[in-house]
């Protein structure tokens, strides 16, 4: 058996193990996660507008759109968290199933690669937020969103939301681990059972009978 072909079997047998503790560490997590990305969201929604009236205020998995020049009697939108960061489990589940998880290169790589898709889960919250602005407030809309930027943030928030959001893990595990997992997606991974080549010995052997 070759070393790719154990290297791409013992990942297959480890990934079921690291789904499920990546599940558990998104779980423990979770809570940290909701406020965290939705303070990034908050802090791109605020830097590019003027006057500073968004507050994204998480509660029950949600983070609440709040505006201080909304009435008082309006309804407050409701973002919910839990689909933003959910694939933390598929970027965790996939560094760990990968040989010595634990040491520093890889724990390196893990960081900066769930650094990205940290960023990628604001931007899709922050989208969500504009999109809200510009689509979902009747008049109030129209007056302060032209139809190319109602376009611009709904083809973003559409982006972020589905192949983005499934991809980006996918993406960002592949970038930082190209070394390892071009050995896994490579021919050897799929035809390391097949028979091998015949030596020269073999050859000669079948030229003589």
């Amino acid at each position: 058996m070759s070393e790719d072909v154990a290297l791409y079997r013992s990942f297959l047998k480890r990934l079921p193990l690291t789904l499920v503790a990546a599940m558990v560490i998104w779980l423990a997590l979770r809570p940290v996660l909701d406020t965290s990305v939705a303070a990034a969201a908050q802090l791109l929604t605020r830097s590019f507008e003027y006057p500073r009236v968004t507050r994204l205020v998480v509660d029950d998995h949600q983070a609440k759109v709040h505006r201080t020049d909304f009435r008082t009697d309006s309804g407050i939108p409701a973002i919910p968290m839990t689909e933003k960061h959910f694939n933390t489990i598929v970027l965790l589940a996939l560094y760990l199933a990968l040989p010595k998880p634990l040491s520093r290169r890889q724990l390196e790589r893990l960081f900066m690669g769930w650094c990205i898709l940290f960023l990628t889960q604001s931007l899709n919250v922050y989208f969500h937020v504009k999109c809200l602005y510009a689509l979902s407030l009747g008049e109030w809309s129209v007056e302060h969103y032209s139809d190319l930027a109602r376009d611009f943030y709904g083809f973003w928030r559409y982006f972020t939301d589905l192949p983005g959001r499934f991809s980006f893990p996918f993406l960002i595990w592949l970038g930082f681990n190209w070394n390892l997992v071009s050995r896994l997606i490579g021919p050897g991974s799929v035809d390391g059972d097949g028979p091998s080549p015949p030596t020269d010995g073999q050859r000669r052997k079948r030229k003589r009978g």
